[in-house]
């Protein structure tokens, strides 16, 4: 079956190998680097603190990170420690508790001392939500299928969709013959199914195409209103009161009125993310606030999003990290890793809000 995760969001050519962790205490953070083409973590100083040694490896979330050792998947805590054991096919990060892993061709999940919460039994899985978390299994007529499970494992919504996304806001996306509606936290149908592709809520507000494949994107509300006329071609959600718009070749930023906030075109679309967005000029990447000008000039081959204060950027081909003057806090001695940027995009500006 043709997974549908969502709509497009591609920010500029975002290169970067860094990520950090939420952790609490003095100089834990943990950030995913790539070294001499094996994962390892460093501190905010930029000492590698875990060794580069991993085949694979994931962010730190809630205090653990999956790592691949000899083809399998475990998990460590920040000081390095493997504390459940690299037995899976795949790992997720931890949601709430809980990490979805695969053994074979089927996915389940576990907590974190490792003891199974489900059995290995769902085609496809997402991260718990709002105590929920949409799962793909295949029904009696061998039809793939989504449904909705609670924290136990116990099917709370059946599994009567073709598709669904996570819970956000108490409302849920699904897709019923061929068009998306959502449903609230019952599996009751909120809002109809009428249109060609839906996106999560996220500030008030989801994306959604209607007209078909080659049809307009718009914003509609709770209640199924669309606030924001269907007329862009492409488009990302809100963060931080800003979303990306392109009507043809060009991509502006508007606020939840729908209104421009910055009196410019983007050659792609960016996110702001504590209070700066990555833009490009000239072929490199600076940061702008939201009034439109450039507080970093650009000046870095490549770059990403703020998170707890640091930006990680590409210069000589290496990643290093800025703060929110410019000013080079982490020499750029890292290799840099597309998988990465997009799993630190991922993670900061949807994942970790949810």
């Amino acid at each position: 079956m043709k997974r549908i995760l969502g709509l497009s969001l591609v920010l500029l050519v975002l290169c970067t190998a860094c990520h950090r962790d939420e952790t609490k205490g003095n100089d834990t953070s943990r950030m995913l680097v790539k070294s001499g083409g094996k994962y390892g973590y460093c501190n905010k100083s930029g000492k590698l603190v875990i060794p580069a040694m991993y085949d694979n490896a994931s962010l730190f979330s809630e205090g653990l990170a999956a790592v691949r050792m000899h083809g399998k998947d475990g998990y460590i805590d920040p000081s390095g420690k493997m504390v459940i054991a690299p037995t899976f096919d795949s790992g997720s990060i931890f949601k709430d508790g809980l990490a979805a892993v695969k053994s074979g061709d089927r996915w389940g999940y576990i907590d974190k001392t490792g003891k199974r919460v489900t059995e290995s039994m769902y085609v496809a899985t997402f991260a718990f939500t709002q105590g929920l978390s949409a799962v793909i299994v295949v029904d009696n007529k061998s039809k793939f299928k989504a449904g909705f499970i609670d924290k136990t494992g116990k099917m709370a919504i059946k599994p009567a969709f073709d598709d669904a996304k996570q819970f956000t806001e108490d409302m849920a996306a699904v897709k019923i013959d061929k068009k998306y509606g959502f449903i609230d936290a019952n599996g009751k149908l909120a809002i109809p199914a009428g249109f060609d592709e839906a996106a999560m809520f996220q500030e008030g507000m989801a994306l959604v195409k209607v007209n078909g494949v080659y049809g307009k994107l718009g914003f509609i509300d709770h209640s199924g209103k669309m606030v924001i006329p269907a007329q862009y071609d492409d488009a990302t959600s809100f963060h931080e009161g800003v979303a990306a718009v392109r009507t043809g070749s060009k991509w502006q930023l508007i606020d939840s009125a729908g209104k421009q906030v910055i009196a410019r075109d983007f050659v792609a679309p960016t996110l702001f993310s504590e209070g700066l967005a990555p833009v490009v000029e000239n072929k490199k990447i600076g940061y702008m606030d939201k009034k439109g000008t450039m507080v970093i000039k650009a000046q870095f081959d490549a770059g990403s999003i703020f998170a707890d204060g640091l930006a990680p950027v590409k210069v000589g081909g290496k990643c290093g990290f800025i703060d929110k003057t410019g000013a080079m806090v982490i020499d750029p001695k890292f290799d840099w890793d597309q998988k990465i940027v997009d799993l630190y995009v991922s993670y900061y500006s949807t994942i970790k809000k949810l």
